[in-house]
């Protein structure tokens, strides 16, 4: 398979590492951009962007579901940082109908730690489509009773989150989302591929996203329906339906396997879940984070910014998710676990220490991170749900891989 793009020598062997994370069969591509010390020192591509076998080219675009969530993260330390927000402050200080139905205490801390008690959407919305209408999403977050006390525990807000933060966003700047995108990250930092909220003219850029049957017909079903085809295989006990009813109603919207792909998709605002990046974009924007939150002359974050909006939040696993991601303040943790794995005879170590990263992944093998201790920014988009590799282990392979180009180089 051909590999197009740049590499520096020292990150040539990430050329391997695009073939290891493209299907060895069918349609799918994937793109893997590094930025080390401010220099871009990857920004490549293999497979195809369709069924028809359009080549994925570094500058493609891509649907990276949550790991737009990272990209709103460094918007809202931003405005924190500025002082236009306050990170501990009610949510309701800046817009006061969220306070209703027991939420008048939870701050904007609370909610981007995925500790608001917010997250079971599944409960509020009868069909994904709803989530196209902005201010209807409002109302209706509006409406929700938080699950649990806020702040006596915490469960991955998969979708809710991105209209908490992202109103307040809007309420305290009085610009729309995307205007704060191109404002305050794309424009400065001179990137071609940073949108939620995908402007109609920018559509013939995004690759076809390629959602196998099986993972589509699942996202179909009601909630109901999911949770009883997950017990089918699993265990009967009270706690394990306990644990599987939270992560489908915070997960699985309803009729979410109809929209995904959509147009209407792309284009709507959906700061949670709809990020459509190129590789290269976010990269470069981590690739910043990487190093004191500046690049090039160019400041996101102060120093004592990014240190408040990278402190472990939640080090323990809660609900929704059964295992620890260890969220940051808007931000997870990319894996390290330290172990290694094998694949048609070929091993690969399962991530290697990074204590000090922050990013955020998404649905299907995308993602994007900082590592400051090797001044990395590194990003992976894809259109596919796996390669040689499986799906959500292709950042891990990529994280694993870009560490090692560094530790040569800084040798």
């Amino acid at each position: 398979m051909r590999v197009r793009g740049y590499t520096h020598p020292d990150f040539r062997s990430l050329r391997d590492t695009v073939r290891w994370c493209t299907p060895a069969y069918g349609p799918g591509g994937v793109a893997i951009a590094v930025y080390h010390r401010g220099e871009l020192v990857a920004d490549l591509a293999g497979g195809t962007r369709d069924r028809i076998g359009t080549p994925f080219e570094p500058e493609t675009l891509a649907l990276s579901m949550s790991t737009g969530k990272g990209v709103m993260a460094t918007l809202l330390h931003q405005m924190i940082d500025r002082g236009v927000l306050d990170l501990d402050a009610p949510v309701a200080r800046y817009w006061p109908e969220f306070s209703k139905n027991g939420k008048g205490a939870i701050t904007l801390r609370q909610a981007a730690s995925h500790r608001a008690g917010l997250y079971s959407i599944a409960r509020v919305i009868d069909s994904s489509e709803e989530m196209f209408d902005w201010g209807h999403m409002v109302r209706v977050i509006e409406d929700m009773w938080p699950v649990h006390l806020p702040d006596t525990d915490f469960g991955y807000h998969a979708w809710t989150g991105g209209w908490i933060i992202g109103e307040v966003l809007q309420r305290a700047t009085g610009k729309t989302f995307p205007q704060l995108i191109k404002e305050n990250l794309a424009d400065p930092l001179e990137l071609d591929g940073l949108y939620m909220g995908l402007p109609e003219s920018e559509l013939p850029r995004v690759a076809e996203f390629l959602i196998p049957k099986f993972p589509r017909k699942v996202l179909r079903g009601r909630p109901r329906s999911v949770r009883a085809r997950v017990r089918r295989t699993a265990s009967t006990t009270a706690r394990w339906h306990s644990a599987v009813g939270q992560f489908v109603d915070a997960m699985i919207p309803p009729g979410l396997g109809d929209v995904l792909g959509d147009p209407r998709w792309l284009t709507s605002v959906i700061p949670s879940g709809n990020g459509v990046f190129n590789a290269r974009s976010l990269a470069r924007l981590y690739g910043a984070l990487s190093r004191g939150g500046a690049l090039n002359g160019v400041r996101l974050l102060s120093a004592a910014a990014l240190a408040d909006a990278t402190e472990d939040q939640n080090p323990r696993i809660g609900r929704v998710i059964p295992f620890p991601l260890r969220f940051k303040v808007g931000y997870m943790r990319p894996v390290s676990l330290g172990v290694r794995f094998s694949v048609a005879k070929r091993h690969f170590d399962l991530g290697l220490p990074n204590p000090h990263a922050f990013g955020h992944f998404g649905f299907g093998g995308s993602g994007a991170w900082a590592d400051p201790e090797r001044e990395l920014g590194v990003a992976i988009v894809t259109n596919c749900f796996g390669g040689r590799i499986p799906g959500d282990l292709r950042p891990v392979a990529v994280a694993t891989a870009t560490a090692r180009c560094a530790e040569r180089r800084a040798g």
